[in-house]
This record gives structure tokens, C-alpha cells and sequence, in this order.
């Protein structure tokens, strides 16, 4: 239990995890069109939805950083850098390019439903067309940069995990099971 209360690289990957999780509740982006503006949270739809659970795997892997000992912190740790590696990658992609971002959004909900209820595919061409043609436009909201801050503070977390060195009282019970 001690090891919890003194490692701040686990602490980081886990409240880096906890943030990237939190920020699909918010707005990720505003589209407009001739029809007004629709807010999207990122949970509202399947891309979210898996960003949504790489916070939470993060979060998960910065609890396993902590309570291991040996080589195993640092499997964990390379796993919750993949993590939230891949949700820094989707914000940073949105700030960029945020047309192609919500595009991508609508074709993996398009697909998915497609599979589930039979519907047309064409949804998310529609919706790519649309982007292209100028008729509606995206731009980013406040849950892209929180899952960024996020993803970023669980990435050094996990980075740090790979220099963290046991205090000493729990060193020479690492040393005997090493």
C-alpha cells in the first residue's frame, strides 16, 4: 500500500487516464451548416466510445505501474504509453485537421451501424462530401484539449515509471523478489 502513496509516475498515468476518460463527456467538436450547430461529445459515438476506454485501460495500467514489482511495471507502463499515445494522437489530429476527424467519427458510426441495423453506408460519404463541398464545417471544442492534457500528463507518467526506483523500504523487498 505504501508503494500507492509514493510513486508519482503511476499517479501520473493514472489521473493522465482518468482525464483522457473524462474528456469524452464533454464537447469534442462543434459542427455547422446552413441548419445551425450540433455540439458532439465524443462518447456519442464509437471513435469516442474506444477513446473512452483507452483512459480507462491508462488509468488501469498506472495502478498495475504502481503495485509491481520488477519487470512487470514495465510492461505496464509501455502499455499505458500506448494509450495514451493513441488518444494524443486523435486530439492532436482534430486540432489539425478537424474536418477529417469528425469525417472519420461519422464513417466508424456509419459502419457500425451498418453491421448492427442494416443501414446505408453512404452516411459517412455524405458526410465527407459535405466537408468537402463547404456546406458544414467543424471546428474543435474544449474535450479535444482536455483529453490532449490528459494524454499528455499519462504519457510522462508512463515515461517516468521507466526511471521510478523503489523507496527504500520497498527496494529490498523488490532485491529479494526482483
Amino acid at each position: 500500500m505504501e508503494r500507492l502513496k509514493r510513486n508519482p509516475a503511476g499517479w501520473g498515468l493514472v489521473l493522465g487516464g482518468a482525464v483522457i476518460a473524462a474528456s469524452t463527456l464533454f464537447t469534442w467538436f462543434v459542427v455547422e451548416g446552413d441548419g445551425g450547430e450540433e455540439r458532439i461529445r465524443a462518447i456519442e459515438a464509437v471513435s469516442g466510445q474506444t477513446i473512452m476506454f483507452l483512459g480507462v485501460a491508462a488509468l488501469i495500467c498506472g495502478v498495475l505501474v504502481m503495485i509491481s514489482l520488477g519487470g512487470g511495471k514495465y510492461v505496464w507502463a509501455t502499455l499505458g504509453l500506448l494509450a495514451s499515445a493513441v488518444a494524443v494522437g486523435a486530439a492532436v489530429w482534430g486540432i489539425v485537421d478537424i474536418d477529417g476527424l469528425a469525417t472519420r467519427f461519422a464513417d466508424v458510426e456509419a459502419f457500425s451501424t451498418l453491421i448492427t441495423f442494416s443501414a446505408d453506408a453512404s452516411r459517412g460519404d455524405a458526410v465527407g462530401d459535405a466537408f468537402e463541398q463547404g456546406t458544414i464545417s467543424a471546428r474543435p471544442a474544449i474535450g479535444m484539449f482536455v483529453a490532449l492534457a490528459g494524454g499528455l500528463l499519462a504519457m510522462a507518467g508512463a515515461l517516468l515509471s521507466y526511471r521510478y526506483t523503489p523507496p527504500v523500504a520497498d527496494r529490498t523487498i523488490y532485491e529479494r523478489e526482483g
